[in-house]
C-alpha cells in the first residue's frame, strides 16, 4: 500500500512539474512573441563620470527583451559565444564617457568615444569655412558663459585715429557659430590633469568646468577670417561678444555708432577734446 502511495505521489510530482514547465515555456513564448527575444546589452556596473576612461570593471552584461533594448546600445545576441562576448567588451574598454552614466543604464555609442582623426576642432568646421580664435575677458566674453555651439554676435570697436572720440562700434558679425572656447571642443577627450595642493596627487577635471580661458574659435567664411584679423591687430579688446538664443537666427542690419550717437541730443553739451577739433 506504501509502494503504491509513494508510486502515485512521484507520479503526481512529476506530472506537477511537467505541468509547471509547460507553464513556464508558454509564458516564455508568449513573452518573446510581445517583447522579442533576450539579448545581452552592456550596462554600467557603477556610475561613470563626464570624461572618465571606461575600464572592464565599470561594464557588466545583462539579459533583457530586445524590445527594451535602447537606440544605438551595445548589445550582443545571446547565442554568441563567449569568445565573441569578451572582444566587444573590450573594444569599449578604454574609450571614455561623453556624458555622465548611471550605474545599470545601457552604454550606447552615442555616450563614449575614443581618440581618433575624428575628434578635436577640425572635424566640427564646415568644409569652406574656417575656423578663427577670438580673444575674449570676463567682459568681452559674457562672462565666459559661452560654450561649443552657442551662436554669438561680434562686436568690434574701430579706431578711426584721431583720439578716442572718435570711435566707432559696429556689430561685424551675426549668428556666427562657436566652435570652441580655450582647448574644449564638444568632441574632443578634453581633461585637464592637474596637482591636488592638499593631497599631492592627480585630479582629472573636464575642460567643460573651466572657465580660464582667454579665447574662443568661432566659425566664419575665408573673407569674414581676414576681417577679423585686420580688426584684431588693434588689440584684444577689439572685439566682444553678444550672445543670442541658438533658435534666434535672425540677421538685422545694425548701423555703426559713435559716442555722438550714444549723447544723442546731449552731444554739444559735452564738447571734443583737442584732438578731435583738428
Amino acid at each position: 500500500m506504501n509502494n503504491k502511495a509513494l508510486t502515485l505521489s512521484l507520479a503526481m510530482a512529476a506530472l506537477a512539474v511537467f505541468f509547471v514547465q509547460s507553464y513556464v515555456s508558454s509564458i516564455e513564448e508568449e513573452a518573446k512573441k510581445k517583447f522579442g527575444t533576450a539579448v545581452l546589452v552592456v550596462k554600467a556596473k557603477k556610475d561613470i563620470k563626464e570624461q572618465e576612461t571606461i575600464n572592464e570593471k565599470m561594464l557588466e552584461l545583462s539579459e533583457i527583451p530586445a524590445k527594451f533594448l535602447e537606440p544605438n546600445a551595445i548589445s550582443f545576441a545571446k547565442g554568441e559565444i563567449e569568445k565573441e562576448t569578451s572582444q566587444g567588451l573590450r573594444v569599449i574598454v578604454n574609450n571614455v564617457a561623453l556624458v555622465p552614466i548611471k550605474a545599470g543604464e545601457q552604454i550606447t555609442t552615442n555616450k563614449i568615444t575614443e581618440p581618433s582623426i575624428r575628434t578635436g576642432l577640425s572635424p566640427q568646421v564646415t568644409p569652406g569655412k574656417r575656423a578663427v580664435s577670438v580673444p575674449v575677458s570676463e567682459v568681452t566674453g559674457v562672462s565666459k558663459l559661452v560654450k561649443p555651439g552657442d551662436r554669438v554676435d561680434l562686436i568690434a570697436v574701430l579706431d578711426r585715429g584721431s583720439g578716442k572720440e572718435n570711435r566707432v562700434v559696429k556689430t561685424i558679425l551675426q549668428d556666427v557659430v562657436v566652435l570652441s572656447i580655450g582647448r574644449h571642443v564638444t568632441n574632443n577627450l578634453a581633461r585637464v590633469v592637474e596637482a591636488d595642493p592638499y593631497g599631492g596627487k592627480e585630479k582629472i577635471r573636464p575642460l567643460s568646468e573651466d572657465t580660464s580661458f582667454t579665447s574662443v574659435a568661432v566659425e566664419v567664411d575665408p573673407t569674414q577670417a581676414q576681417m577679423l584679423t585686420l580688426i584684431l591687430a588693434n588689440g584684444e579688446n577689439s572685439i566682444s561678444l553678444a550672445l543670442r538664443n541658438n533658435d534666434d537666427t535672425e540677421r538685422t542690419g545694425i548701423a555703426g555708432m559713435t559716442a555722438d550717437d550714444v549723447l544723442g541730443g546731449d552731444a554739444a553739451r559735452f564738447p571734443r577734446g583737442p584732438a578731435s577739433r583738428r
